[in-house]
């Protein structure tokens, strides 16, 4: 960071005055912000505060959104219009499974791949079906996923990221409620206050039929009128025989 060399630092990481002086801040002012005492700091402190801090670009943006007075986007009920015919291709072409859920990870459309690899979510009950509900609390998810873990730090992570403003998400503060009950690991998570983003993934999926298998998840956000949705799309890493394929388009 370029500061003077020398210093015995009783923690790792920058003091609260150098985090101030690298950022363009005076140290009281900086003090006052870290107190959560009445100041508003623009966009361009924040910026700053954020590179300093070494922010990812998702946990930038969750920072910028929090200062902001401008309302999360609410989730969707159902899957947009707009997205109605990807779903329908989804169903009818794609081998491998594919799902849309509400930034709240309400389910709202899966194609046919998906209870042969995950569940079937069609027989869970309205509450019950959503990804992170049934990622923390159905014992089929921790099966199928070897890296059960990551996966659902990453869900924590991106379902944080995207509902900032409670005030606009009824459905949110009563869901991290009934998790944080029912779910020892993710009241432990929820407290990291980690986020993350929509991003291209690889994890290990455990078929009931093919074993292990290396998957890519790949997540699309997409912001609608109607509401916010997230697709998400598995497909495997390496090709799969085409005698297989067939069989699942099938």
């Amino acid at each position: 960071m370029g500061l003077p060399q020398g210093i015995r630092r009783r923690t790792p990481g920058l003091r609260r005055e150098e985090v101030a002086v690298l950022a363009g801040l005076s140290p009281t002012w900086y003090t006052y912000l870290e107190q959560g005492r009445d100041v508003s700091p623009s966009p361009e402190v924040l910026n700053n505060l954020a590179s300093v801090l070494g922010l990812s670009v998702f946990e930038r943006d969750y920072l910028l959104n929090l200062s902001s007075e401008r309302p999360s986007p609410q989730p969707a009920a159902k899957v947009p219009k707009s997205w109605r015919s990807l779903v329908a291709v989804a169903e009818g072409m794609y081998p491998f499974p594919a799902y849309v859920c509400s930034l709240s990870g309400d389910l709202l459309g899966w194609n046919r791949a998906v209870p042969d690899w995950l569940a079937n979510f069609g027989n869970l009950s309205g509450r019950e079906r959503n990804l992170l509900v049934w990622m923390f609390t159905s014992e089929e998810a921790h099966r199928l996923f070897v890296d059960w873990e990551d996966v659902c730090r990453h869900f924590i992570a991106c379902f944080r990221a995207e509902v900032t403003d409670w005030r606009t998400c009824p459905r949110t503060g009563p869901l991290v409620e009934e998790l944080a009950a029912r779910s020892p690991r993710f009241r432990m998570w929820w407290d990291e206050h980690q986020v993350a983003g929509p991003l291209s993934r690889t994890h290990r999926m455990r078929h009931p039929k093919r074993g292990v298998i290396d998957v890519r998840m790949v997540e699309l956000l997409h912001r609608d009128p109607d509401g916010a949705v997230r697709l998400i799309v598995h497909t495997p890493v390496r090709e799969m025989p085409r005698r297989l394929l067939a069989a699942q388009a099938c």
